[in-house]
């Protein structure tokens, strides 16, 4: 069994900018926040699946692969359920958040045409994963920080198909496709 997703990921200076605002967060709580290899933006989490089902996705994602790229930007803190009782921590901006929902609706749609799979009830959130947290209480410190997010900006251009392995460190990623 192969647990995957569905995901873009957050290239180059993009990626170098998220890791140095990172840095300057670890010291202000401890809560579990994610690597560099780990930024991505997960249009579809497939779940377990059986070796045979994720070769049926990459096939069906295989057209997909590539699309007329747009710009993603990232600009605001987030949190599920929510900032007073936050779970997991997260960036997310306004900028190619339509496009991203489009794309999440096609992966979607043809997975669910092709390979059969349950198609996403919850409504698509675009967002990039900071932190996970046990204790929902931010420290003051890092509430402040938060406040002063950098603008992460990209240009989205491909899809990839990721596998997740999940050890008592945290998920490792590898990308499939």
């Amino acid at each position: 069994m192969v647990r995957a997703f569905v995901a873009v990921r957050v290239p180059g200076v993009a990626a170098d900018a998220l890791e140095n605002f990172l840095s300057e967060l670890r010291p202000l709580a401890r809560v579990r926040w994610v690597r560099r290899e780990q930024f991505h933006i997960t249009l579809k989490f497939l779940g377990e699946l059986e070796q045979g089902v994720i070769d049926e996705v990459i096939d069906a994602l295989a057209p997909m692969k590539s699309f007329t790229p747009f710009t993603v930007e990232l600009n605001h803190i987030g949190a599920f359920p929510n900032l007073n009782s936050p779970r997991v921590l997260w960036l997310g901006g306004d900028k190619g958040a339509v496009e991203l929902g489009r794309l999440a609706k096609r992966v979607n749609d043809v997975l669910y045409e092709t390979a059969g799979l349950e198609r996403e009830s919850k409504k698509f959130t675009a967002h990039l994963t900071l932190a996970r947290l046990k204790d929902s209480v931010l420290p003051e410190a890092l509430v402040k920080r938060l406040g002063d997010v950098p603008v992460l900006s990209w240009e989205c251009s491909k899809l990839v198909l990721m596998k997740s392995l999940l050890t008592p460190q945290g998920p490792i990623y590898s990308q499939l496709t």
